[in-house]
């Protein structure tokens, strides 16, 4: 069933620094498309593993939570001891207000537009600069992450994303940022200390994720003359995406991780711009 319903894109590992008798954090990031964990030291800086699950949309491959389920038991990923674990999630059903909409009954009817779901029990939410980050989860999943993972903090990745953003050092100076994971395009602007912009979009191609960046830039009036676009996610440098993006925008760049996390040994051959919600999402608990 593992490779009729999933592929696996990336192992990579360091045994090196790493002992049986040592405490291990986990880090997970779970979307309609992927499962990526990485496997740290309780503090997150040294990374002992790092694994790539696509999730293929293949008619009877179950629901999201049975795919999980079935990968993390796989792995044996329940069956280990973490001191910490953090796991972010991404969907679409989240919505951002302005700050002063802080009544949890103003939040539950925002998201309820912003989404079209008819009910919402339990509405979370974020405070980021000027906006609540407000989102709603799958309850089968959520009930399952939580039984299996009863320590774990669970996050909507917008609301990391954000967070990351406004705060890791290599994305202070950018106005525009934007995430690539398996078909999952998040896309975020601010103005100094403001959040502009914060969306998800599903994508098959470049042409859509041009399409995507290119509207929502005229939408906000950025000059891509000007504008400092950053950009995180499974891409290479030089792929035929990025190099049709700087034909359009003169200031491209790469984020990176916080300068405190480890890859060493075969982690060592890892982009750094590569896996960045997974990999710092410790940096916004």
């Amino acid at each position: 069933m593992l490779s009729q319903y999933y592929k696996e894109k990336l192992i990579l590992t360091d045994k090196s620094n790493f002992k049986e008798k040592d405490a291990y954090s986990l880090s997970l990031f779970i979307s309609n498309n992927s499962l990526i964990y990485s496997i740290s030291d309780a503090n997150f800086k040294n990374v002992n593993e790092l694994r790539h699950i696509e999730l293929l949309n293949i008619l009877g491959a179950g629901t999201l939570v049975e795919k999980i389920e079935m990968l993390l038991n796989n792995y044996q990923i329940p069956q280990k001891k973490f001191e910490r674990i953090l796991i972010s999630i991404s969907n679409k059903e989240f919505a951002i207000v302005p700050e002063s909409y802080s009544n949890q009954n103003d939040l539950k009817e925002f998201l309820k537009f912003s989404t079209g779901l008819s009910e919402i029990k339990n509405p979370l939410f974020h405070s980021i600069k000027n906006v609540k980050f407000c989102y709603a989860f799958e309850q089968d999943l959520i009930h399952y992450l939580e039984k299996t993972f009863s320590q774990a903090i669970i996050k909507h990745s917008g609301a990391i994303n954000i967070d990351l953003f406004f705060g890791n050092h290599s994305l202070i100076n950018s106005n525009l940022f934007m995430s690539l994971n398996d078909g999952l395009l998040e896309i975020m602007a601010k103005d100094k200390s403001d959040l502009l912009f914060y969306n998800t979009f599903s994508y098959e191609n470049n042409e859509d994720v041009l399409y995507y960046l290119l509207f929502m830039m005229e939408q906000f009036n950025l000059n891509p003359l000007q504008v400092k676009l950053f950009i995180c996610g499974q891409v290479q440098t030089n792929d035929a995406l990025v190099l049709s993006i700087k034909k359009y925008i003169k200031h491209v760049n790469f984020g990176i991780h916080d300068s405190k996390i480890k890859l060493e040994g075969e982690l060592s051959k890892l982009p750094l711009h590569h896996y960045f919600t997974v990999l710092n999402q410790h940096l916004c608990v």
